[in-house]
């Protein structure tokens, strides 16, 4: 009588190991995009309260915040300026005047406003990682490394953000030397009013993967635009869109912060947008850069074309 065998041979045993690796194989990417796609569901939705936060600002003072409240070509290059009350280095960005409407009324309530946002007396606020301002797929650095805030202002905490305004069509828009076009740059005092291109037909912020001037209660990079700079074309801007083109704005001017990218993400193909009427949309990197031009602005009169 044969004796029953008990249990796998070597071959059995290295086949079904096999089996089950060519199946985990084949899972794992269907798994991460699974992972991804919530991970892009939770940066849309970001964004739809960024948006809420940013109608209920505008209803309570009639224009939509400033990406920053001081003036144009003012940012943390300029520190200390005369000191913390110079209002040239005032300094508050958009991200931070809109707490009180995104559940951040705590944070809002331990800043000063009445000094600059890069002032001693801040920098505790300024350290907080705030959810709402992170992409769930962003993979960077949590705060700045720029010299600019670990060696001339001085600290190494300053926390960033993933969102930024969308101020102009071109760099040189944001520089003050023309008139900005968008909605929210530095100084702005535009509302719903301004906006005659039409709210579904207008960006007032985008995603950002920038790591270095993304300083969430910094004003000085707070908004970017539609297209990169480019130092071979007489009106310094490149001929195809900004999302996800690097290096966005080259660290080559005196009194300016360099920047590896301006509207972008780490999602693939793209960033989303939130509009002016509180929608968002997934905008592709290689959009056509004329439609994306009429996006960024507010009263261009541009027709535009589904996107």
């Amino acid at each position: 009588m044969m004796r029953r065998r008990l249990g796998f041979t070597l071959i059995e045993l290295l086949v079904v190991i096999a089996v089950i690796a060519v199946l985990i194989a084949l899972l794992l990417p269907a798994v991460q995009q699974a992972r991804e796609a919530a991970r892009r569901t939770q940066c849309k939705n970001n964004l739809k309260q960024i948006g809420l936060a940013i109608h209920n600002y505008e209803s309570s003072n009639r224009v939509f915040p400033p990406s920053s409240t001081s003036a144009f070509a003012r940012g943390v290059w300029n520190w200390p300026g005369a000191g913390p009350n110079d209002r040239t280095i005032h300094l508050h960005s958009f991200a931070s005047l809109v707490l009180p409407y995104l559940e951040g009324t705590n944070i809002y309530n331990g800043i000063d406003y009445n000094v600059s946002s890069l002032a001693p007396v801040n920098r505790a606020m300024a350290s907080q990682i705030l959810p709402f301002y992170r992409c769930p797929s962003y993979a960077g650095a949590e705060f700045s490394t720029d010299p600019y805030y670990v060696t001339t202002v001085g600290y190494d905490k300053f926390a960033i953000r993933n969102y930024v305004a969308i101020g102009a069509k071109t760099v040189v828009g944001l520089s003050g030397a023309i008139p900005a076009d968008g909605v929210m740059f530095p100084g702005s005092k535009t509302g719903f009013r301004d906006v005659r291109d039409g709210t579904s037909n207008t960006v007032m912020i985008a995603e950002t993967r920038e790591e270095s001037a993304s300083v969430w209660i910094d004003g000085s990079s707070a908004s970017v635009a539609a297209r990169w700079l480019d130092l071979t074309s007489p009106a310094y801007s490149g001929n195809t869109v900004s999302i996800n083109h690097t290096p966005y704005f080259p660290s080559v001017f005196p009194g300016s912060i360099g920047q590896n990218w301006g509207p972008s993400s780490f999602h693939t193909g793209g960033a989303h947008h939130l509009l002016c009427d509180g929608s968002v949309r997934f905008l592709s990197e290689t959009m056509d850069v004329l439609l994306y031009d009429g996006l960024a602005s507010r009263d261009g009169g541009e027709v535009l074309r589904e996107f």
